[in-house]
């Protein structure tokens, strides 16, 4: 989630710049209101987007078959203690998350309410494709979807001027308020991407452009336009998703007015865009090594010809021996937290035997890459059977939960998950048949990083292959 969120923000930071510097002082509104819509989505949707690519001479790691008992007690051994110290960290970010979340919900219904307050309290008239609400204050007239409010008095009197309330007909009949109400929902829940105000911004900034322009082109009296704009600067509206005449700075929108773009500069610019956006697209999608799982099993891993003596063989596994544990929930396997002076006498051992001396250990020294378990999704019926307490005991990324719980998961919500049967020791015999640990996207990505993160080799526990020999 954090390199999703990484990801969103740069690439609209990206995209919006392109537009402050080459797109927006241009007179091409139609195209540049597209492309503001257009890139907001564009940073939401692309790295979403998962490509693949063959990287030569990287390993993807294979799947390891383990003992269940050894496997589950490893697995929790790397992954609960980093859950356990980001546990409070993230309550921490994710009440802050929904603190503001709703706060600015609440701001969102206030501000909805009191529009429509104004609506239901103030007489209203059709007028060509909308409605003129006849308001009791003395605002700027501005609008809100079909609506258009204006003071009744200035009305009554017939002073609107008439270019003032064709800029504001302009905003209905384009259906400006769409985009601010899309931009407005979005913040409320992506509010952690600072980019989305630049973007709300840029967005009613060139909605009064259209206006604007649409307004000099019927009524061909630019500068009693600008005079008119100059005289209503000073006056201001409180309703902040409707579009206000005099929103945002006259001065922009007065130079905006006199400035011409030439069709050949717009179609360059427009096609210059196309390789742009792909070279965007690409850097942040999500790329995934599409290298074939065999090279794994082509690793090497140092070994002599004449190997140990059987004393040496028994002093690797008498070290071994000492890190055997019963864990709380009756089951036996190994804590392989080791003394450094352990370690490394193991591992000098280890690197001196013979290959076949190896292949027998059940600790074995593996590179660190190759220790990451694939990702193993659940099916559709498999996460849909594990909602049978009386099969299954399920635990999700190593807490225990309710078979209930799942109805709240799709399949493709977990990237691993393991079935082990309960033996008669078990804490749990008797209550379920097998147990089911499944590990969310989130956590194991966190654990897929961590195993590839780390250099040189592992003590991992393995399956024996053959006898020993010498």
């Amino acid at each position: 989630m954090i390199a999703y969120i990484f990801k969103t923000i740069l690439c609209s930071a990206l995209l919006i710049l392109i537009y402050h510097h080459f797109l927006e002082n241009e007179k091409m509104y139609r195209f540049n209101r597209f492309y503001l819509l257009f890139a907001i989505a564009f940073s939401f949707i692309v790295p979403l987007i998962t490509i693949k690519i063959r990287v030569l001479g990287l390993p993807i790691s294979e799947t390891i078959n383990l003992p269940e008992t050894i496997l589950q007690n490893t697995l929790r051994q790397q992954i609960l203690p980093a859950i356990n110290d980001s546990f409070s960290l993230s309550k921490i970010l994710l009440l802050i998350y929904v603190t503001v979340t709703a706060f600015l919900f609440c701001r969102f219904i206030v501000n909805i309410s009191a529009i429509f307050f104004k609506i239901r309290n103030n007489n209203s008239v059709k007028y060509l494709n909308a409605k003129l609400i006849l308001t009791k204050d003395s605002q700027v007239p501005h609008s809100f979807l079909n609506y258009v409010f204006v003071y009744f008095k200035d009305f009554e009197r017939g002073t609107i001027e008439k270019e003032i309330l064709s800029h504001e007909l302009t905003h209905v009949k384009q259906r400006h308020s769409l985009d601010i109400l899309f931009i407005e929902l979005l913040i409320i829940f992506a509010w952690i991407n600072p980019l989305l105000f630049l973007y709300r911004k840029a967005i009613q900034l060139n909605h009064e452009f259209l206006a604007d322009e649409f307004v000099v082109s019927k009524f061909r009296d630019t500068q009693t336009y600008q005079l008119l704009l100059v005289d209503k600067a000073t006056k201001t509206n409180n309703l902040l998703l409707s579009s206000p005449f005099n929103y945002l700075l006259t001065k922009k929108r007065i130079i905006m007015m006199s400035k011409k773009t030439s069709l050949k500069v717009a179609i360059l610019k427009q096609m210059a865009l196309i390789p742009v956006i792909a070279i965007t697209g690409f850097l942040f999608t999500t790329k995934i090594d599409a290298q074939d799982r065999t090279i794994v099993a082509q690793q090497h891993i140092e070994s002599t010809q004449n190997g140990v003596s059987q004393e040496l063989l028994k002093e690797y596994q008498d070290i071994i021996n000492k890190y055997k544990r019963t864990f709380k929930d009756g089951k036996e396997g190994y804590n392989l937290t080791l003394v450094q002076t352990d370690r490394e006498r193991l591992e000098k051992i280890f690197f001196q035997m013979t290959k076949e001396q190896q292949d027998v250990q059940i600790f074995v020294f593996e590179p660190n890459s190759s220790m990451v378990m694939s990702r193993r999704v659940p099916t559709k019926d498999q996460l849909e059977s594990y909602k049978d307490p009386k099969m299954y005991g399920v635990w999700i990324n190593g807490e225990r939960v309710s078979n209930d719980d799942l109805s709240n998961y799709k399949n493709t919500d977990f990237a691993w998950v393991f079935e082990s049967k309960l033996m008669k020791n078990a804490t749990n015999y008797g209550k379920h048949v097998y147990q089911v640990d499944l590990m969310t996207n989130n956590n194991y990505q966190e654990y897929y990083n961590r195993g590839i993160s780390d250099k040189g080799y592992t003590l991992m526990p393995r399956l024996p292959k053959k006898d020993a020999t010498k």
